[in-house]
């Protein structure tokens, strides 16, 4: 394992009401993963990792905003990982069964520190109440695929399940700290 010197955060979608601006419904993916970046970028600067942030607000597509995103990634000389805050949606569950849909890390191989931070996410995220849906390998995401330096995709929790709608709602500020504090604490761990 190494040490995390420079990371590129962003959110991985348009902004709201443009084409390919991601999930919406108890929470707006694109308005909420754009400031968990800010927070995780300011985060981790104040703790000296140089982060840049790579957010697209001009895709014309979806293939365009991936493509757009992966190339300012790429540009960022010496990354060593590279994050896509996401929200998922699926669950449907607007009254609350009491349970939170959860949050997942998904990688291409769970390998090295990339793995190791994918999991400190999720174990930081679980601390807070969410479900750790863990960490899934994925062969088939454009981002994923797409970048030089390791990187991670997270879905922070579900937009469509009120129960994470309410957890996020009251430890939004939290759940930057979590991701971060993966990061950071990777560091602290490996010396």
């Amino acid at each position: 394992m190494k040490k995390i010197k420079k990371v590129t955060v962003h959110a991985g979608h348009n902004p709201s009401g443009r084409i390919a601006c991601g999930a919406s419904d108890l929470l707006d993916e694109s308005t909420e993963a754009r400031w968990i970046t800010r927070k995780v970028i300011k985060l981790l600067k104040k703790n000296g990792i140089k982060s840049v942030n790579c957010t697209v607000n001009n895709g014309t597509s979806q293939s365009d905003v991936l493509y757009k995103i992966c190339n300012k990634c790429n540009a960022v000389a010496d990354a060593d990982l590279h994050i896509s805050i996401h929200l998922n949606s699926g669950r449907a569950d607007k009254a609350g069964d009491g349970r939170t849909g959860g949050t997942e890390v998904l990688v291409t191989q769970n390998i090295s520190d990339k793995g190791d931070i994918a999991k400190r996410i999720c174990n930081q995220m679980a601390k807070l109440g969410f479900t750790n849906r863990g960490v899934k390998t994925r062969t088939d995401l454009y981002f994923l695929n797409h970048t030089k330096a390791p990187a991670l995709l997270i879905e922070v929790c579900f937009v469509d399940d009120k129960d994470d709608y309410m957890l996020y709602k009251a430890s939004r500020l939290d759940v930057a700290r979590a991701i971060a504090r993966a990061v950071i604490n990777h560091n602290k761990d490996i010396g």
